[in-house]
């Protein structure tokens, strides 16, 4: 039943079964498990997400890896990056396909097919020097393919203010994905507040595009000065805060594992200790449509700008900005 107040809950409830709300927004797999179980399926249209972190991190290359899967999957993806030029972000894509084009018998290939790609895209010589190495050829000719659904900023000179973004989202159409790294990187040419204002500004815009224009927006946030020199970086040690998590549907943090965790847990096992220095751990501390206050691990393969995307979810409880095991 509707009237003035509203609509009852049986009439929402009934819109639902017979379709008459609209589509549910989407979920996007992101390829890392078991993240897009924690997220139910993905990033999701209608929302911004927010991954934040230290300096060296890995959150350019987390939101590189996740841009290929969604290319890969053919959702139009647009890559807003505002310290890596065009080139830089093309190179380290093609990184990341020579290392996952190549089978277990060709590892050793990797390092040289890597070296061939970087010398083509950075160095400007002709693409066809990539037939030299046939794993180099191949990652090229298979990024070639999904390479239509990635669009990267600055290719055109086009602006990348919180209009140009909104262009962007425009052109990809509805169900698309916008990466935006990072955020307080974002122009706003006639802003005069704070950083605080400033940072909730740019939220806010980021939000308003995501729903105004069903799209997933996925945006890397930078750490406070507290956060950056703290063990372990929480939400509350992004810069602008508390506008953050007042806008994001969901909220990612970055730790380094081997700094995060108790000293105890590694000082009797230098091999333990080596394992966790390869390691990153990924806490979901906000989550609109599933569950939060839940941490992942993974482990980095930034030689060639990836992490393995098959994790775990931790085995150490959090507590305070250490580790430890029960």
């Amino acid at each position: 039943m509707s009237t003035a107040s509203g609509d009852s809950l049986r009439a929402l409830l009934e819109g639902i079964d017979a379709g008459s709300l609209g589509a549910p927004d989407v979920a996007i797999p992101t390829g890392f498990s078991p993240l897009d179980q924690v997220l139910m399926g993905g990033i999701r249209t209608g929302q911004l997400t927010l991954v934040g972190g230290r300096p060296g991190i890995g959150k350019t290359i987390l939101m590189l890896q996740w841009a290929r899967t969604f290319a890969l999957a053919g959702v139009p993806t647009g890559v807003v990056c505002y310290e890596h030029p065009p080139r830089e972000v093309t190179e380290r894509l093609l990184a990341i396909e020579v290392r996952v084009s190549a089978r277990d018998d060709e590892r050793v290939l990797v390092d040289a097919a890597r070296e061939l790609v970087r010398r083509v895209i950075l160095a400007g010589e002709p693409l066809g020097t990539a037939a030299e190495h046939p794993l180099a050829e191949e990652a090229i000719r298979r990024a070639t393919h999904w390479g239509q659904h990635l669009h990267i900023a600055g290719t055109t000179g086009r602006p990348t203010d919180l209009a140009g973004i909104e262009r962007m989202a425009e052109e990809l159409g509805p169900g698309a994905v916008l990466i935006v790294d990072y955020l307080q990187k974002v122009p706003l040419p006639e802003h005069r507040g704070s950083d605080e204002e400033r940072t909730l500004a740019v939220a806010e815009g980021l939000k308003d595009i995501a729903l105004r224009h069903d799209v997933a927006v996925v945006a890397t946030a930078a750490g406070d000065h507290v956060g950056i020199g703290a063990r372990r970086l929480r939400m509350g040690n992004l810069r602008g805060s508390a506008a953050l998590a007042h806008e994001c549907d969901v909220a990612i943090t970055l730790n380094e594992k081997v700094l995060a965790v108790s000293k105890v847990a590694t000082a009797y096992n230098p091999a333990r200790a080596e394992q966790f220095q390869r390691q990153v751990v990924m806490s979901v501390e906000k989550n609109r449509s599933g569950r939060a206050d839940v941490h992942l691990e993974f482990t980095k393969d930034f030689a060639s700008y990836r992490f393995d995307p098959a994790g775990a979810f931790l085995g150490e409880k959090l507590v305070d900005d250490l580790l430890y095991e029960e």
